[in-house]
């Protein structure tokens, strides 16, 4: 697909699911001086998200990519502008260094709720009732020097420091492929703070800010290992979310140790099925318990035609039964997606997400935000 015609895909996509886009750029507030500008805030942030959109490789192929005939025309259509020259890429990189994320932020949430409204996704809900949200962190830039005064750090031997940033993503997953970010919670160093920020700091003050920009949303979080514990139940239980975890033997040992006893004694809670190929036996066993917290678990081991098993083990917040645990099994495998059609896509399929777009943290946060903002609108337009 040539530019201009993936431009106009993007055009009418972005027309059909929103209409209300440019109000919504609009409504942003501009930190800049508005007697002197050239640019509309609204032209510089569509810049920046076809920078990602066309995979471009950094922001000064802005310069050299877009000086074509019909970058402008293009660009004027996108943004309702009649703008006579194409901005600088340092004009953008001036913007996001004084722009609150909170702004991008917010943008994203309405574009998602606009989809929900809509009904575009009911089809992929769990129980035709549970949108699927995979959240997990994923680190997106690093280097042997300080990149700002926020950097994470690992020592990897003595006197060799590694600083790095990284980002818990919550992203709604879908067994066609479609995942989109619902919110992100950057990991960050703070002056006066004794130890690192680390995933688990990040998830417990992101699922609040999850439930209030979504407060109806029947949510099931999908997450790894590492959140099964005390108190990440508990903050699920208080933000109404359902939940699919991935159960490892050292997360809960003893629940663990339970589960494999009473799976042994328990041959009426196992179903084997068969697409003539890979064969399937889920087992179950329900009411596990942990500190206050009680839960269910399943299993799913696979053997494939030439006789190769795999497992797969889950803790959850829905009772297992014979009906249901096929369904539980192809939720809670839909968590990889976030590994792979989000996190690999950004990185290595053109989006470029461990780039260093600006050595400016709040413009670092802004180029992140609009990476997930152009992923989001690719995945509609190639679905």
């Amino acid at each position: 697909m040539s530019g201009g015609e993936l431009l106009e895909v993007l055009h009418r996509t972005v027309r059909h699911f929103f209409r209300n886009l440019r109000q919504w750029l609009d409504a942003l507030p501009d930190p800049r001086d508005v007697s002197r500008i050239t640019y509309p805030l609204r032209s510089l942030l569509w810049v920046g998200t076809l920078m990602f959109v066309f995979h471009l490789s950094g922001r000064r192929r802005l310069s050299h990519d877009f000086n074509s005939e019909g970058a402008l025309p293009n660009l004027n259509a996108l943004a309702e502008t009649d703008l006579r020259t194409l901005p600088h890429p340092d004009t953008l990189a001036y913007l996001l260094e004084r722009l609150s994320p909170d702004g991008l932020d917010r943008l994203r949430t309405r574009m998602v709720r606009t989809l929900l409204r809509k009904r575009c996704l009911e089809r992929f809900r769990l129980f035709e009732r549970y949108y699927l949200v995979a959240i997990d962190a994923t680190g997106y830039l690093s280097s042997r020097k300080p990149h700002c005064d926020r950097c994470l750090r690992e020592t990897l031997s003595p006197g060799v420091t590694l600083y790095y940033h990284a980002a818990l993503e919550a992203k709604l997953v879908c067994a066609n492929g479609l995942v989109l970010s619902l919110g992100t919670e950057f990991l960050q160093n703070t002056e006066g703070q004794d130890k690192q920020d680390c995933e688990l700091k990040a998830f417990y003050r992101f699922l609040p800010r999850l439930r209030a920009a979504f407060p109806q949303l029947p949510i099931c979080l999908l997450l790894d290992g590492l959140y099964l514990n005390q108190h990440v139940l508990s903050l699920a239980n208080q933000h109404r979310c359902q939940w699919i975890i991935t159960f490892k033997e050292g997360s809960l040992p003893d629940a663990y140790s339970e589960f494999q006893a009473l799976r042994t004694l328990s041959p009426h809670q196992q179903i084997e099925t068969t697409d003539g190929i890979v064969r399937c036996r889920h087992s179950w066993v329900n009411n596990l318990v942990h500190a206050q917290h009680r839960f269910h678990a399943l299993e799913c081991q696979e053997t494939d035609a030439d006789g190769k098993p795999t497992r797969f083990l889950w803790a959850t917040s829905f009772l297992v039964t014979a009906a249901n645990v096929k369904t539980l099994s192809q939720g809670g495998r839909l968590r990889w997606k976030i590994e792979n059609e989000g996190f690999n896509t950004q990185k290595n399929g053109g989006y470029r997400l461990e780039h260093a777009y600006s050595n400016n943290w709040q413009a670092a946060q802004n180029f992140y935000l609009l990476t997930q903002l152009a992923h989001l609108m690719h995945q509609l337009m190639a679905k």
